[in-house]
């Protein structure tokens, strides 16, 4: 028999280390709720654009990203002209959060 529950949503199987396990098992309990709410809350914060995970990595990003600039040593350059800052730049913005909705598309 299908229950509501089975109609509402789909089974998804993941594995996690045991410590992380253990933590959200602690953190349901305490905020009476299930595991798979946490997770799916989880997943729902990281997929939502401008949320505060996302600004959070994007700030650290940019932050970084000022350090290194502000340094007198990254400012060296290399034979194709780019200092350090700008490569180190570079490859930061790579890893910057994208909207899920531009991740979609």
């Amino acid at each position: 028999m299908t229950t509501p529950l089975n109609k509402k949503f789909k089974p998804f199987l993941t594995y996690l280390p045991p410590d992380e396990y253990a933590r959200i098992k602690k953190f349901a309990k305490k905020h009476k709720t299930t595991m798979s709410q946490v997770i799916r809350e989880g997943i729902a914060i990281r997929m939502t654009p401008d949320s505060p995970y996302a600004n959070g990595i994007n700030d650290g990003i940019d932050m970084a990203v000022k350090v290194i600039k502000g340094m007198k040593a990254s400012q060296m350059r290399f034979p194709s002209g780019a200092s350090f800052a700008e490569l180190v730049e570079d490859e930061l913005f790579k890893h910057r959060y994208q909207e899920a909705l531009n991740e979609q598309t």
